[in-house]
């Protein structure tokens, strides 16, 4: 499914630590009836697009729609506290010289890449599919 292998891509960008495809985690709040997508028009556009452009892991025309979720970045120069596998003491620490912050910053450009991977992969591999019907 397509959900399954850009989530695959995705959380092989450091950091990731989550993903929803359109209203996702919200969805499990919401009744069946509040989630379900009326089509609109004859192009399958639906109402809400709550699923994200993917329904049963194949896209449906409507605009591919998920968010991700990045962990803070560990690297801090403000003293932390950790164990020192040497000696067995819980010490006093902070990192030196020059770290990224903030590394969602630079998630962005790499997140639009592997999408881009992810698709146009899904594009080769239904060219080469032999059509039965």
């Amino acid at each position: 499914s397509l959900e399954s292998v850009l989530a695959h891509a995705v959380f092989a960008i450091p950091a990731v630590r989550g993903i929803e495809f359109g209203t996702g985690f919200a969805a499990a709040r919401m009744f069946g009836v509040a989630h379900n997508d009326a089509i609109v028009d004859s192009k399958g556009t639906t109402a809400t697009n709550h699923a994200g452009g993917v329904v049963g892991g194949i896209t449906n025309g409507n605009a591919l729609h998920f968010r991700i979720a990045i962990k803070p970045t560990s690297s801090t120069p403000k003293e932390q506290q950790t164990l020192n596998w040497e000696n067995g003491q819980v010490e006093n620490f902070s990192v030196k010289g020059r770290h990224d912050l903030c590394i969602a910053l630079r998630v962005p450009p790499v997140l639009e890449a592997v999408t881009a991977m992810v698709l146009a992969d899904f594009l080769l591999l239904e060219q080469n599919l032999k059509r039965t019907f």
